[in-house]
């Protein structure tokens, strides 16, 4: 959960805060013209980071959320892990077309007009910017030395799965 709460809100940081702000339009189809990761490149970076770290790319936080899920998952019914890591490859499929059409898109469809010069849009703020690599380093620290959450987290999980066996054996 603590992952998913840092990249949302870097996901949202970027659509909202420096694409929306700046372009008044959320659809791919307009934004693939806009030639963004010229436009905004700071903004295309980020997206790039937090959209792998929403894949699960080994080093963020992502990455130890979905194995720890996967694993626990595998253990109780590896048939739904299965399911589970398929949707993982659907998520990622979107993720890679969000961010090639959004930042990264080089043709544009046939019978389309030349593409315009990149459009001239306000730059990207010095507090979009902190918070930006405030979430992504979280992430990433989070990623590298998971024990920090995990050491926290683990006293609460054995004294629930305690008090689950001592029901259960009631």
């Amino acid at each position: 959960m603590f992952s998913h709460g840092i990249i949302a809100g870097l996901l949202f940081a970027v659509v909202g805060r420096m694409v929306y702000d700046r372009t008044h339009t959320r659809e791919l189809g307009e934004l693939e013209k806009l030639n963004l990761n010229r436009a905004l490149p700071f903004a295309a970076v980020t997206f790039v980071l937090a959209g792998v770290a929403s894949m699960g790319l080994p080093g963020f936080s992502g990455f130890v959320a979905e194995l720890s899920v996967l694993v626990g998952a595998w253990h109780a019914f590896p048939a739904l892990a299965g399911v589970a890591g398929l949707g993982i490859l659907v998520g990622v499929a979107f993720t890679l077309r969000a961010i090639q059409k959004a930042f990264f898109a080089d043709t544009l469809p046939p019978g389309s007009p030349p593409p315009a010069p990149s459009p001239v849009l306000e730059p990207i703020s010095f507090p979009e910017r902190v918070g930006a690599v405030l979430l992504i380093s979280t992430s990433l620290v989070i990623g590298l030395y998971p024990r920090l959450l995990l050491d926290l987290i683990t006293p609460s999980v054995v004294t629930l799965l305690d008090n689950l066996r001592k029901g259960a054996a009631l």
